[in-house]
């Protein structure tokens, strides 16, 4: 009896053991599962976005079940090539979104309308001092090999972050709050960024050693039982626990090859990081694209980690993240090819049979290319080429043959390491005049101050439960400041930044655009500047604003020599070599060197579908009203009336002309607004009068060509020139170095007039 009872315990004891273990596993496979639904929900989500696609969604899309279309590439490849002229910059995110999405569609970063990204990045890598700035060059650099100069400047870039590694293990990130002067830090985000970025070169001996010991830091200060993270040593105060930063540093954790799928401390009670991210249902989130893009692909990296992929998935020329996508992408292009020639009522049976053999067989090829290579990079070459072949059979009615169309046909040799071959991936025209297009442009890591009424909300639905506070309109010199710290889209289809106050460290999220936000310091040619701060300002010794020289009252004018980038803020150097804040509420530009090819002020603007035109006077001060009528009204300046029958220079295809978009805005109104062809070589002032012309708007103005000022538009007068002028202008969004009268105009500009005294 005993004997039995024995059996019965140790089997019931070794019953318990075994469900124990299997238990783990269970749950193990349950999350594996619960990852898979999640990264489904978050491509469906990124696909439903359409015409709004833009560059980080590229990867996404590219590393989905079903891989990337044809047309999706396309819509992102002409939002890349949109936001063209802010690409380029010193160490940007837009730089390193554009690199990407460019990879991940197959076109080459080093020649993006003859702009070379990469090397931008190599540049900024021997200047480079903020953080965040080394993170953004050194995750482009990683993207690929791109020769001798890049490994070099990503050795530089490697040595500085891991310099500025806290002896915690951690990176934080300090800055001085403009108000109170007092420091403030961040710690998970900026560890988050440099653990990832350090992962995509795990390889080095710095960035190896460097990353063990921020593991561990990791585990030990910021790992929550609830699989997120947060410091609570944070010197300037605990943070609180984002799904951004717990996305961000789960990401970094599974490059570094991390097993984010397991508590970080082996401890049962503790939930596991990619558990968290699913508890917060990061990919659900369609209002907040930027979470919905960092969770995706968060996702997808620790899914490639899990089944034994070895660092970034952005590794496009190390690993093959991509290659299931591009199989995948291959097949749909096939498969579309042949269900229209099926559909093709024009051809014999003989005819369809031959071309979707034909369609098969090049399949095959490419299929087998696609699995012999080892890189990403390799797979998207040769899924492009492959669909452009597919795309290009041609059924031969009426013939007993069908023939390929092999004159686009790319090779698809593997790049070497040190080119990319662009292939024949989507195409677009250089020129861009939709203003949609424009939204791409990133503002993030830049500080800007409050034009008008500012309202921050709690979350990216704005509605008056989740208003968090309002920032009545200040004169220029009260503005509220605002760091951006990311921007979006929300449900009801607004553009919107998420910010932080600069003065009292809120954080929310509010609407964004030119009507309500300005770039808070200057960033080029200026020249001479007026000092409007009513205690004054300081000149320093040193380009940080350390080593005082002398305090300067205010309406003290100063000589500038050239701007200097100082993280997310701009000094001017002065003449005498000192420096001081180029912030806009401390300062006034009242000297700006006139850009090339600025217009004087005789140029004739002429207005497309409008006959009446008008030259500018030469006088002081002038008023125009123009009717936007085509019979018999004239034109009046404070020289006299002008007929509208005076000879302008047509609009022809032999002419140079740049096609604008100039829209008017005051106290929320739209005055006007409309499409304007001027020359080539004309001012945003020209464009102006084109858009005057057009619409019978009047327009008074003193001084005339870089110097023009307007002194108001119908009946919102501005008043005297200074820092509280009513008329504000800004191009794409942004706020230019140069006045109205200076800056060239470009086709595809949209140009924005807003009254906010």
């Amino acid at each position: 009896m005993k004997k039995k009872q024995l059996v019965y315990w140790m089997s019931l004891i070794l019953g318990v053991f075994l469900l124990f273990i299997g238990g783990g596993s269970i749950a193990k496979a349950d999350t594996a599962s619960d990852v898979d639904v999640a990264i489904n929900t978050g491509v469906n989500y990124t696909a439903q976005k359409g015409n709004s696609l833009g560059a980080w969604d590229a990867p996404i899309l590219a590393m989905s079940p079903n891989g990337i279309t044809d047309a999706q590439a396309q819509t992102i490849y002409n939002a890349i090539i949109s936001g063209n002229k802010t690409l380029g910059g010193s160490g940007t995110v837009s730089d390193t979104a554009a690199i990407v999405g460019l990879r991940a569609i197959g076109k080459d970063p080093t020649n993006v309308n003859n702009k070379d990204l990469i090397a931008s990045a190599v540049t900024d890598a021997n200047t480079a001092t903020d953080l965040y700035n080394m993170i953004y060059d050194l995750e482009s650099l990683s993207t690929g090999n791109y020769g001798t100069a890049a490994e070099n400047a990503k050795q530089r870039l490697i040595d500085k972050i891991t310099t500025a590694q806290d002896t915690s293990g951690l990176w934080i990130y300090h800055y001085t709050d403009f108000y109170t002067k007092k420091p403030a830090s961040s710690t998970v985000d900026p560890t988050a960024q440099a653990l990832l970025v350090l992962s995509m070169n795990n390889n080095d001996p710095t960035a190896h050693s460097a990353l063990e010991k921020a593991i561990t830091a990791v585990e030990d200060n910021l790992y929550q039982k609830n699989g997120g993270f947060m410091s609570n040593s944070n010197p300037s105060g605990p943070e609180t626990e984002s799904a951004v930063e717990n996305v961000t540093l789960t990401n970094a954790l599974a490059v570094a090859g991390v097993d984010v799928y397991s508590p970080l401390n082996g401890q049962s009670d503790y939930a596991s990081p990619i558990q968290r991210l699913l508890d917060q249902k990061v990919t659900s989130t369609p209002s907040d694209t930027f979470l919905l893009y960092e969770g995706t692909s968060a996702l997808q990296q620790a899914k490639f980690t899990r089944d034994g992929g070895k660092g970034s998935i952005f590794a496009f020329d190390q690993n093959a993240a991509f290659k299931p996508g591009e199989l995948a992408s291959l097949n749909a292009a096939a498969d579309a090819k042949k269900q229209a020639i099926n559909n093709d009522s024009l051809a014999t049976t003989t005819d369809k049979s031959n071309a979707i053999a034909n369609v098969n067989q090049i399949l095959a090829t490419y299929t087998n290319k696609i699995n012999a290579y080892s890189t990403s990079a390799t797979a998207i070459a040769d899924r492009n080429a492959g669909a452009n072949e597919i795309n290009n059979v041609v059924v031969a009615h009426n013939a007993t043959t069908t023939t390929i169309n092999n004159g686009l046909s790319v090779s698809t040799t593997a790049p070497s390491p040190l080119t990319i071959t662009p292939v024949s991936s989507p195409t677009v025209t250089p020129t861009v005049t939709q203003t949609t297009a424009k939204k791409n442009h990133s503002a993030k890591g830049t500080v800007v101050y409050g034009l008008t009424t500012v309202r921050l909300y709690k979350g990216t639905n704005f509605t008056k439960s989740n208003l968090s506070k309002t920032y009545k309109k200040q004169a220029r010199i009260n503005r509220p400041m605002f760091l951006v710290i990311n921007q979006t889209t929300n449900k009801q289809g607004r553009a919107i930044y998420k910010v932080k106050d600069l003065k009292s460290g809120k954080t929310g999220y509010t609407l964004s655009g030119s009507k309500y936000f300005a770039n808070a310091y200057y960033s080029a040619k200026v020249t001479k500047v007026k000092v409007i701060n009513p205690k004054g300002i300081n000149e320093y010794r040193k380009v940080q604003l350390t080593n005082k020289k002398r305090h300067v009252k205010k309406n003290a004018s100063l000589s500038v020599k050239k701007v200097v980038n100082a993280g997310a803020t701009t000094r001017f150097e002065l003449t005498n070599g000192n420096y001081i804040s180029a912030n806009k509420k401390l300062v006034l530009a009242t000297k700006i060197s006139k850009a090339s090819g600025a217009t004087g002020s005789t140029t004739t603007a002429t207005a497309t579908n409008t006959n009446p035109t008008k030259t500018n006077s030469t006088t002081p001060s002038s008023t125009t009203v123009v009717s936007p009528t085509n019979s018999g009204s004239t034109a009046t300046n404070s020289g006299g009336t002008v007929p509208n029958n005076t000879p302008v220079t047509p609009v022809t295809p032999g002419n140079t002309t740049q096609t604008v978009t100039v829209t008017v805005t005051a106290n929320g109104s739209v005055l006007a607004s409309g499409s304007v062809t001027v020359a080539a070589g004309a001012s945003g002032m020209d464009a102006l009068n084109a858009l005057a012309a057009q619409k019978g708007l009047a327009i008074s103005t003193s001084g005339s060509g870089p110097a023009v000022y307007i002194n108001g538009i119908g009946s919102y007068k501005a008043g005297a020139a200074g820092p509280n002028s009513g008329w504000v202008y800004s191009v794409n969004g942004n706020e230019p170095n140069s006045s109205i009268g200076a800056y060239t105009v470009k086709s595809g500009d949209t140009i924005s007039l807003n009254y906010v005294k």
